[in-house]
């Protein structure tokens, strides 16, 4: 095969010696095309590697051919095991994965408001964002099936974790151990788009250590942003405190790992002088032996790949908000 990279239905059509029309007969309704003509067409296919678009053709004639995954985040590491968990799902179906990823409330809007956008693909997961809900109402009555995750739309099936019981469990795990005084490193994300996990993880957490009678203070609550390097300079500045926290509960791993560098750089012992906590459970956690509330990155991708392959074979179906579970995992930091 020569497998010319970015070949269009332009090139098949000049390889096959046929009109344009003929290879669009020929990919939806090969049944009206003369056999030496399909055959000559189906050839130029192979030998070029053209990939037809998802959205040839009829909807009742389409197979499931590329969907489309459009994110804010696709260079987290928390992201990355999702999109692990829905690759595997549509590699069994021989399903094609498009990444769309953004940074601006400008870039959204322009994939949400293409025509073109939504045409290429046969279905869409709108991961880690919260979409306007005039757009997501709009959306939603288009022919697109539509899974968000992360968020729990009222306009999508939706796949979720419950970030506040991870707060609590976090919580309840430092109360258990008796360790005080709390503190927590958290994200401060001003887009409009963003789903804001860490209020919702801080919030549980703050519930759980009233609940055990050691109130989280403001002086132990440090918000940034979710690098390592930039969680390692919040992390230094609880710890160089007067009375520094005995316990410190990390948004996400990779805040955790910030966390652990700047109590090694100070000398001090995980978990006997400074316990360390972190939420996601990426794969470098087990590495780092970090104790962190597992939110299930895999299974959710893969769930969510497919709650929209049922979609697309089954418009009608009707799905909701399915939340998983989330569990601590214990290892050598706590």
């Amino acid at each position: 095969m020569e497998q010319i990279e970015g070949s269009t239905i332009y090139d098949v059509a000049a390889a096959a010696g046929v009109s344009i029309s003929t290879v669009s007969r020929c990919l939806n309704s090969p049944g009206k095309v003369n056999a030496d003509t399909l055959a000559s067409v189906t050839n130029a296919i192979h030998r070029l590697g053209y990939i037809p678009h998802g959205n040839t053709g009829p909807k009742r004639h389409r197979r499931v051919g590329r969907i489309g995954v459009l994110t804010p985040n696709f260079l987290a590491p928390s992201f990355v095991q999702r999109l692990q968990g829905i690759s595997q799902v549509l590699r069994k179906r021989m399903t094609e994965m498009v990444v769309y990823s953004f940074e601006t409330d400008e870039e959204l809007n322009e994939y949400l408001h293409s025509v073109p956008f939504t045409k290429r693909i046969d279905g869409l997961v709108i991961a880690s964002a919260r979409i306007p809900d005039a757009v997501a109402a709009r959306m939603a009555k288009t022919d697109l099936p539509i899974v968000s995750m992360e968020y729990a739309s009222p306009y999508f099936p939706s796949v979720v974790a419950d970030n506040v019981r991870g707060g609590q469990l976090a919580g309840r795990h430092f109360a258990e151990r008796g360790y005080q005084p709390c503190a927590y490193l958290g994200e401060d994300v001003k887009q409009p788009f963003s789903l804001q996990p860490s209020e919702a993880r801080l919030r549980g957490y703050a519930e759980a250590l009233a609940a055990a009678g050691t109130p989280l203070e403001a002086a132990y609550i440090r918000l940034g942003t979710f690098e390592p390097e930039n969680a390692r300079a919040m992390a230094g500045e609880l710890l160089d405190l007067p009375r520094p926290p005995r316990a410190l509960f990390c948004m996400c791993d990779l805040q955790a790992f910030g966390a652990i560098k700047a109590a090694r750089e100070r000398g001090l012992r995980i978990p006997e002088d400074i316990a360390i906590l972190g939420f996601d459970d990426i794969e470098a956690a087990e590495y780092m032996e970090l104790s962190t509330v597992s939110q299930s990155l895999l299974e959710s991708g893969k769930m969510t790949a497919e709650i929209l392959l049922s979609k697309i074979e089954d418009p009608k179906r009707t799905i909701g908000v399915v939340s998983l579970d989330v569990s601590l995992v214990l290892r050598k930091t706590t």
